[in-house]
């Protein structure tokens, strides 16, 4: 490569290994070689017989299940009353609903520990 004063400018030499050189490594490869095969993710998963049982999933009891729901509602509907009401200058109101919303907050701290 030839500079502005028309010096010759010598490029560094590339860096040696495998990332350096195209179409070399695990990718390269296959893109080199037309006879290899094609990846195909089914074939390379481990495949569950008919006949054996799924992995046992962990059932969630449904009281924990309505608990997390009824927990969670009323935390969000007890925060948004009582900013709402912090908002509108309600400072008792306000204040009430912030203290409920503590309120679900710890009751959804003993739930989860319940559900371990």
């Amino acid at each position: 490569m030839r500079t502005t004063d028309g010096d010759e400018e010598q490029r560094p030499e590339a860096a040696a290994g495998p990332a350096s050189r195209p179409a070399e490594g695990p990718l390269g490869a296959r893109a080199r070689d037309p006879k290899a095969a094609p990846s195909d993710p089914e074939a390379e998963a481990p495949q569950l017989g008919e006949d054996e049982p799924l992995p046992a999933a962990r059932q969630m009891p449904l009281g924990i299940v309505v608990a997390r729901i009824l927990i969670v509602s009323g935390l969000g509907f007890a925060a948004a009353l009582g900013v709402f009401f912090l908002v509108g200058g309600l400072w008792l109101y306000g204040l009430i609903g912030i203290g409920v919303a503590l309120v679900f907050l710890f009751l959804m701290f003993a739930v989860e520990r319940g559900a371990e």
